[in-house]
C-alpha cells in the first residue's frame, strides 16, 4: 500500500450519476408508444376514481427539493442539506437527506432515511445543528475540530486514525518521524503522545457547487489545505464529491500533492452509525474480513502483523451478519474480502427491529481496512473505511512489505478514496462475506 501513488493521469475523478440512455426510433416504436400511452391513461383514469393517482405520481416520479443552505452552522459557513422526496410510497427504505458542514472539512452532520413504519429516521448519532453550533467552537475540548470525530461522520485527512509519537516542544503538539523528517502535528487533548484524527476538521472548504440528479442531488467542493500550517512536507489540495440518490450515497475524495516535495497521505471516514431501535444486542454486523491488525497488549500500538479474528471472538465475516450482543469492539480489520460480483467489499449493519440494512462498500483500491468501534451498551457503531491504520509512521512498518496504508504522494500525484452507502429493507442472505454470493439488492 505504501510507496509512490499513481500519477494524476492514472487516476479518474469518478461520478456515479446515472448515464443517459438513448431510445430507438425504429418504426416499431410508434404503435408501441401509442399503446403504452393509452394503457397509462386507462390506469390513471381508474386510479383517479379511487383516489390513488397521487400515489402513482409519487411512486414513479421522485422529486428533489432545492438544496437547502442552513445558516448558523459550525465553522462559520452555512450547512448544506441535500434532499429528495421519497419515491416508494413508504414500502422501501430510502435516503431522504444528507447535511454537510462546509466550515468543518465538509463533515457529514446527519443522514436521514425513510424507514417503512417509522417515517424519517436519523442514521447517525450526532448533535442537532444548534447543538453543534454551541459545542463545536474550535476551542477547549473542540480544539482543532476534535469533537467532530466523536459523533456524526468526519472525513479524516491527511491521515485516518491517530499518529503516535513523542510530545512536542510546544504544548499541545506531538512529533512523529516520516522518511527522515520530523512532523509536528496537534496532539490529542487526552493523550500527549497521540495526534488528533487528521487536520481538516477545523478547516473550511471552498467553491461549493450543488447540482440535481435524476433521483437526488450532488455536491462538490475543494479544500486548499496548503501545508496544514507548516505541519506537512508539501501542499495539498482536496476535492470532494457527494452524490445522494434513493438507495445510494456516494462519497469521493481526491487528494493531490500540489507542492514540490513528497508527502504522506491517508484518507478515512468515521461515521457513527445509529441503531435506531436501541436494540444493540439484536443488531447484526457483517465485516468482510477474517483478520485483525494485531495490537501490543502493553503499549496499545499495532505490531505490524495480523491475527485471525476468530482468536478474539470478533469474527463478523458471515454475510448474514452476527449479532453484536454485549461485545465491546475496538478493532481494525484488514485484508478485506470481495463479495462475489459486488463493486467492492461489503460491510453491513442490520437493525432487525426497524427491518433495514445499511451497507458500507469501499470502491477505491487504496481502502484496505475497516476500523470498527462499538462501545458496549451504546446504540451506535462506527465502521470506518480507512486507507491506513493507527500509528502508520511507526517503526513496525519499516521492514518491507510496508502495510501501514500511508501512501507517499509524489509532487503532482493524487490519491483517490471512494465509499458507497446502500440502504434497503432486505436483510443479507446466508453465506460468508468472502463467498460467491452477492447480497440481494
Amino acid at each position: 500500500m505504501n510507496g509512490e501513488a499513481p500519477r494524476p493521469d492514472e487516476q479518474h475523478w469518478e461520478s456515479s450519476s446515472p448515464r443517459k440512455h438513448q431510445l430507438s426510433t425504429s418504426g416499431y416504436m410508434t404503435p408501441a408508444l401509442i399503446g403504452l400511452v393509452c394503457a397509462g391513461l386507462l390506469v390513471a383514469s381508474f386510479e383517479r376514481g379511487h383516489g390513488n393517482l397521487h400515489h402513482i405520481t409519487e411512486a414513479v416520479v421522485p422529486a428533489s427539493a432545492p438544496v437547502s443552505n442552513l445558516p448558523n452552522a459550525p465553522g462559520g459557513q452555512d450547512a448544506i442539506r441535500l434532499t429528495r422526496t421519497a419515491s416508494s410510497i413508504g414500502t422501501q427504505a430510502e435516503f431522504l437527506s444528507a447535511t454537510l458542514l462546509p466550515g468543518r472539512g465538509l463533515e457529514v452532520l446527519q443522514i436521514t432515511a425513510s424507514i417503512p413504519g417509522h417515517g424519517e429516521v436519523p442514521l447517525l448519532i450526532a448533535p442537532t445543528l444548534p447543538q453543534a453550533l454551541e459545542d463545536w467552537t474550535g476551542t477547549g475540548a473542540d480544539a482543532h475540530g476534535a469533537l467532530g470525530a466523536t459523533s456524526a461522520g468526519a472525513f479524516l485527512l491527511p491521515w485516518a486514525g491517530h499518529l503516535l509519537g513523542n510530545p512536542g516542544v510546544q504544548p499541545g503538539t506531538v512529533q512523529v518521524a516520516w522518511q527522515g523528517r520530523t512532523l509536528t502535528v496537534p496532539s490529542s487533548r487526552d493523550i500527549a503522545s497521540q495526534s488528533t484524527e487528521g487536520l481538516v476538521l477545523d478547516r473550511a472548504v471552498e467553491a461549493v457547487k450543488t447540482s440535481v440528479l435524476p433521483d437526488g442531488q450532488a455536491l462538490e467542493a475543494t479544500l486548499h489545505a496548503a501545508d496544514f500550517n507548516g505541519a506537512w512536507p508539501s501542499t495539498i489540495d482536496i476535492q470532494y464529491r457527494v452524490e445522494m440518490t434513493g438507495h445510494t450515497l456516494d462519497m469521493t475524495i481526491k487528494a493531490t500533492n500540489t507542492g514540490s516535495r513528497p508527502a504522506p497521505m491517508g484518507i478515512g471516514w468515521k461515521p457513527h452509525l445509529a441503531i435506531p431501535s436501541g436494540d444493540r444486542a439484536s443488531a447484526t454486523l457483517s465485516i468482510p474480513s477474517t483478520t485483525l491488525s494485531a495490537v501490543d497488549p502493553h503499549s496499545g500500538r499495532p505490531t505490524g502483523k495480523t491475527r485471525p479474528a476468530s482468536d478474539t471472538g470478533m469474527d463478523f465475516s458471515s454475510a448474514a451478519g452476527t449479532p453484536l450482543g454485549s461485545r465491546d469492539i475496538d478493532a481494525t480489520y484488514t485484508d478485506l474480502l470481495q463479495a462475489g460480483l459486488a463493486d467492492g467489499p461489503i460491510a453491513s449493519l442490520h437493525d432487525p427491529t426497524f427491518n433495514y440494512t445499511l451497507r458500507i462498500i469501499p470502491l477505491a483500491a487504496a481502502i484496505g481496512r475497516l476500523h470498527v468501534e462499538a462501545p458496549a451498551g451504546k446504540p451506535w457503531i462506527a465502521i470506518e473505511p480507512n486507507t491506513n491504520g493507527d500509528d502508520p509512521t511507526g517503526p513496525q512498518w519499516q521492514t518491507p512489505p510496508d502495510d501501514s496504508g500511508l501512501v507517499t504522494l509524489a509532487p503532482g500525484a493524487s490519491m483517490l478514496w471512494k465509499v458507497r452507502l446502500e440502504i434497503s429493507t432486505t436483510a443479507l442472505p446466508g453465506g460468508t462475506a468472502g463467498g460467491d454470493t452477492k447480497p440481494t439488492p
